[in-house]
């Protein structure tokens, strides 16, 4: 059996996911959509059986996909996986969901009507090391949890946007500063989701949920 995969976006984390799973047996990368019809067709170069596309809905009509990993910034998220959800197709999407509160919750809302199987790449939590470390915090006795991303911020937004953010004198500062509140944001919530992940249940044994704040 082969399971037809489209990627959705083609920046840095798009070709990542892609591929990783062009190199999975019974994986086929067929479809690329971007912002661009240049840039959706120069990702589906690297894959021997993908097409580009520029247009969601032409993609979806085009081919049958299994599956699609949606990998776009935060601001482009609600009508991709409105209509996914639609059609009913499973997907894998990179966080942020959003810049606002209304998107993310709309999307879980469509996805339990329609019991679709999907996934937020928070997929470290499944690693060797984070399941390791798992079984060594359940005999601790835990009073504290600090979190801390090891590198830098800036770097990590220059190579996730292909090196196009330069720092130069008289730089839009605050487009700069958004960008940057973006990725604090994700760095941030992986820091969040792995303390509750690996340590919330220890704290559950002693207030309620309501008094949790992590």
């Amino acid at each position: 059996m082969t399971i037809n995969v489209g990627i959705i976006g083609t920046g840095y984390f798009s070709i990542f996911h892609a591929k990783i799973l062009s190199g999975l047996a019974g994986v086929k990368i067929t479809a690329i959509y971007g912002t661009s019809i240049e840039k959706a067709e120069s990702m589906a170069s690297k894959f021997t059986h993908a097409r580009g596309y520029n247009n969601l809905e032409g993609m979806l009509d085009a081919i049958h996909l299994d599956a699609v990993y949606i990998c776009v910034p935060p601001m482009a998220h609600g009508e991709i996986e409105l209509e996914l959800i639609k059609r009913g197709i499973p997907f894998f999407v990179e966080k942020p969901l959003s810049q606002d509160n209304e998107t993310p919750l709309t999307i879980f809302t469509e996805i339990k009507q329609k019991s679709l199987l999907t996934s937020v790449g928070y997929h470290y939590r499944y690693s060797d090391s984070i399941s390791h470390l798992k079984s060594i915090l359940n005999d601790q006795n835990i009073g504290i949890v600090l979190g801390q991303y090891m590198g830098s911020i800036w770097g990590v937004c220059q190579k996730c946007r292909g090196g196009d953010i330069k720092l130069v004198p008289g730089d839009n500062l605050s487009n700069r500063q958004r960008i940057l509140s973006i990725y604090f944001a994700i760095f941030v919530g992986k820091s969040k989701k792995f303390m509750r992940y690996l340590v919330a249940r220890f704290f559950l044994r002693k207030t309620n949920l309501s008094q949790l704040r992590m």
